[in-house]
This record gives structure tokens, sequence and C-alpha cells, in this order.
């Protein structure tokens, strides 16, 4: 913890100052800059000896929920550094000289740790619930021109992802959070700004927006708190309401796709689960894969970079909120989604993923490139009343939430330990339907992809690699120059399976991930061309294809239509080696 200290001007001279003094009030609306110290692995824990396998005690302490248990562990240390002590609990000091000896001085304290909550836990908490739609309501009640507006406030996530800006020295090149690196970072200053002044409007400092909880079983409805009481102010008529309770998230929605990942009931939740432990295991060696690639100074976002699978995710949910009918508002579409406050608590969940993802890295920084570190955005801060002064924060300054004073509460996590391989029966059924069919490889060429599947053959680096091969560089597919050719939402699911010889079965194997994009005027055309990266090393494992020479590679078209630079495989340096 930190304190801004400022006594030295205060101090009474007398020997026995008996009266306190106080210094003046800090100004309520000037400028904040952090400089938050995250470096490398000085306070980072030891990484566990493979992905998924940290103890499950371990990963909810380093989450910050169990201050219980971080304090036992605390006095089980043979050895710690002398700390601080809590400035707030000042008492008289001794002396010989004078009685009731007041020595403390004035001082800024910092702000406690504010605890953000699952949202299908908080609607029996009456006290909270009132303080959450006090607080919209109030931020709705604003004028319109107010920078804490509730509609000024989903225009910031406008301005930033809808090519209102341009970067600063390059007038054609707008400014884009999404489809890279920048997207987990730019949004976790958003909600932090956001949920501080919903706060303030309250008068409430320990203020904190829930979070949807949709990677565990129980939370993986449409919270009711966005949804049961129309007269809510947190309530959203642009909404898919086929999708209200009981209807279960599906992570591979796509409008007018009925299919989605083909599952209903029990089997939904079990294929979600097993989507995201994916996620997390194929993209721990490599940070890129989880959080997408790097994007600088003057590149465009979503032209030669691509995003990462947590971003898909987070798309696909986006469609399943908002209204399935074209003009797709609201959570629907980047321009409108700050409309519905459940936006915010989708994103707050997304951001604990990204925290649970540190957490298993061992808290290391994912880039150390400082054009990741360096990248800097602005916000209204919870102080800001008429004067339109901003706060500029860079992405170094967030790297781990109790910077910003908030954690999240202690809940289950039960995809880590879900079992998703195939069953003895399924593997039988899928070898007794076989019915093989010859596969080419991509080509030179760029490939449609429209209303059929496209299937590939694509050979890889190296074959049977090591424990230690494996260590050093994770195999990863790539899909080269894609272009949209439609402005509208946009998904292609890709799978792989194992061939024989230049044959394949009718099974497309196993899912590797996906490419899901909302709609995005502007985006269309051949020449802004993405790429998809999918960490696919722990998948051949549980294919048994690591012997393999050769995989079939299997586009599936689920809305949109595309092109297709090119497939292939490539072996890159990991940043995690111990992870894989």
């Amino acid at each position: 913890m930190s304190t801004s200290v400022g006594f030295l001007s205060t101090i009474s001279p007398s020997a026995c100052p008996l009266h306190e003094r106080h210094s003046g009030a800090a100004p309520s609306g000037r400028l904040i800059w952090p400089r938050v110290s995250c470096h490398g692995n000085g306070d980072a824990r030891q990484p566990p000896p493979s992905s998924l396998l940290m103890d499950r005690r371990d990963v909810l302490i380093a989450l910050g929920g169990l201050t219980g248990g971080a304090a036992a562990a605390g006095k089980m240390a043979l050895a710690a550094p002398v700390m601080p002590p809590d400035l707030g609990k000042c008492h008289y000091a001794h002396s010989s000289v004078c009685e009731n000896l007041k020595c403390c001085p004035p001082y800024t304290s910092a702000t406690p740790l504010r605890v953000r909550r699952a949202a299908h836990l908080v609607i029996n908490d009456h006290e909270y619930m009132e303080k959450y739609r006090e607080a919209v309501k109030k931020m709705k009640e604003l004028p319109d021109n107010h920078p804490w507006n509730f509609y000024q406030q989903a225009r910031i996530h406008c301005a930033y992802c809808n090519d209102a800006y341009d970067q600063v020295d390059f007038p054609t090149v707008p400014v884009q959070v999404h489809y890279s690196w920048l997207f987990l970072p730019w949004h976790r200053y958003y909600l932090h700004f956001y949920e501080r002044i919903l706060g303030k409007l309250i008068d409430d400092d320990t203020f904190t927006l829930p979070f949807w909880n949709f990677d565990s079983d129980d939370g993986m409805t449409m919270p009711e708190i966005f949804t049961a009481d129309t007269s809510s102010p947190l309530y959203n008529a642009n909404r898919d309401t086929s999708h209200y309770t009981p209807a279960i998230l599906d992570y591979k929605y796509s409008y007018g796709n009925t299919a989605g990942s083909g599952e209903t009931g029990k089997a939904l939740v079990l294929a979600n689960l097993c989507y995201m432990k994916k996620t997390f295991k194929q993209s721990l060696p490599l940070a890129e894969l989880f959080m997408g690639d790097p994007l600088r100074a003057g590149e465009k976002a979503d032209s030669t970079n691509g995003f990462g699978q947590l971003e898909s995710i987070h798309n696909a949910i986006h469609m399943w909120v908002g209204t399935p009918e074209c003009p797709h508002i609201d959570m629907g579409d980047f321009s409108t989604a700050g409309k519905d406050s459940i936006f915010f608590s989708l994103h707050a969940n997304v951001d604990r993923l990204w925290h649970i993802y540190r957490m298993f890295c061992g808290n290391k920084v994912e880039f150390t490139d400082t054009d990741w570190l360096d990248s800097t955005f602005i916000f209204y801060d919870e102080n800001e009343k008429k004067k339109e002064k901003n706060v500029g924060i860079q992405v170094r300054d967030c790297l781990k939430p109790d910077k910003l004073r908030y954690t999240y509460e202690e809940v289950p996590i039960p995809w880590m330990n879900v079992n998703c391989r195939k069953t003895t029966e399924t593997e039988e059924k899928t070898k007794t339907e076989l019915s093989l069919v010859r596969v080419e490889p991509f080509g030179s060429d760029p490939r449609e992809l429209s209303k059929t599947a496209l299937r590939v053959m694509v050979p890889r680096p190296k074959k049977s690699r090591s424990k230690t091969e494996k260590e050093e560089k994770v195999e990863v597919l790539l899909i080269k120059g894609i272009s949209v050719d439609t402005e509208g939402p946009a998904r292609f699911d890709v799978y792989i399976s194992k061939p024989y010889g230049d044959l394949a079965g009718p099974d497309y194997g196993d899912f590797a991930g996906t490419f899901v994009r909302l709609p995005h005027k502007g985006m269309k055309g051949k020449e802004r061309k993405g790429s998809l990266k999918l960490g696919i090393t722990s998948l051949l494992e549980d294919l048994e294809a690591e012997d393999a020479e050769k995989l079939v590679v299997t586009l599936l078209p689920r809305m949109g239509e595309f092109t297709i630079g090119g497939v292939g495989i490539e072996l890159l340096q990991t940043d995690n080696p111990r992870l894989l």
C-alpha cells in the first residue's frame, strides 16, 4: 500500500503538539497520472509446472478473494520484510516529556480494496441492488452534455471503437482498441472509471460493478438483475428476450445459425466450460494467443494483426445478448453497446478472466514491449464536475487490479478441472461412420469462404516433438489474409483433425477456435485483412496427432462471407515455457 504523506509544512513547532492541525484539501478535479511499477517477475509467484494444474487454493488466494488465507500464509512465513503501518490507526505516542503526544501527520490514505461480486449472487442483496439502481438512475438524470451522463459514458466506447479519433501523427489511421493487445487494458480502465463515477454519484467509495460470471454453471444465463424488472434503470429493451433465463449462453452463437454449439442443457454448459478451458490451455504459452497481436502507432487494427480468443468469446456474447434482427443495436454493435448496463458486467468478467490468466502466468508481464506498456488512454475521472479535465493513464499502470484498488470475490472456477475428452463410445461411433474424402493443400491463391466449409491439408513444421521442444516453441495455426466481404456480423469456426494419408473423414475433428466480428461500418473490403492465431500444441496431444506430418484444417462459415489468404502452421517462441 502506498500513501501520500505531506506533513513537512504542517508540523507544529511546539515540542508537545497537543492539537491536530490540518492542511488544505487537495483540489478535487486535478489530473491524475499514476505511475505504478509492474516489473517483470520481481514480485511474481513461481509459475505452475503445467497449464491449468495450479492448486485451486493458490489461484483463489492470488485473486485476492481470500484475505484470510493470505494472512494465514503470512503467519507461516519464516521471514518477511517489515511493512509500513496502517496510517489510519495512529494513536498517542509515548514520551517522557509530554503526555498524549500527537505526532501523527496528516495524510491522504489509499482507497480500500473494493470487491466486485458475481451478478447472479447480488440479486438478493437488496441494499446493494438499491445502490446500483440509484447510481445508474442518477447517471441517466445528469444533463445530456455532462461527461458523467449515462449516454455520454456509452459514447466513450463508441469513440474508441468506431473510428471517431485518428491516431496522433497518423491522420488516416483510426484509433481502435479491439482486435489487438489493447483490448483488455483499455476496457479495464473504462470499467474502472465508470465504476468510480457510479460510486461518486451515490457517495459510496466501496461501490463496485457486478461481474457476469458466464464461465460458471450457475452464471451461464443472462443475469436477472438486468432482465427481471422492465422499470429498472438497469433494463434495456434492445435485447434478444428469447435468451432471457432459463436460456443458456452459447459461446458459439451466431445470428441466424440455430446450430451454434449444437448442444442444449447440461451438454451446452459442458461445451462452454470446455471452450473456456481450451482457450486458457492453448494460450498460456504465448500471450498474444489470449490477448491479441501487437498494435503499434500508425498501424490499423484488423489489418494485419488479429485478436485473442478471449475477445472472440466476448464477441459472441455481445451477439447473444443483442437484438437478432438487423440493425443489431445496443449490445449487438460496438457503437451502442455501452447503452446497456449488462455490457459493463460482461466486461467485468472478461477483466476477471484476464486476471486469472495472469495468475496462471505468475503475474508475469505479458509483453515487455514499451509500445504496449506506454500506450496511453484518456478518461474522465470520478472527481470531474463541470471542468473538462481528463485522466491520462498507460497500460503499464493497470496490470494488477489491486493497483486500481479493486478485486473479485471468490467464486468456483469449474472449467479448470472439467473433463473434456471424447468418450470411448463417441470415438468408436466416429470410426464406424467413417467415409473418407480427399483433401487438397490450400494453394498459393486466396480462397473464398461463404456457404460451405473450406477443408485443406496443412503440413506441420515438425512432427513428434519432444517435451523440451514443446516448452521452447508452441505450435500455432495461422490463418492469414482474412478479409470480411461484408460490414455486417461475421463468424467462422476452425476445426482440426488427423488425416488418413491425404484423406479425411466427414467428422471435422476438434474445435480449435473461432473468428468472430460484430457489425462494423468501414471494415468491408479486401484491403482490410486480418489474421487468426490459434495455439494447437495441447490440442494435438488430445487428438493423439503428434506423429502426423499433416493436419486437416476445416474453416466452417457460420455467417458472413470471407476471403482467406492462406493457412499454415508455425512454431513460435513461447513466453512461458513451463506453462505448456
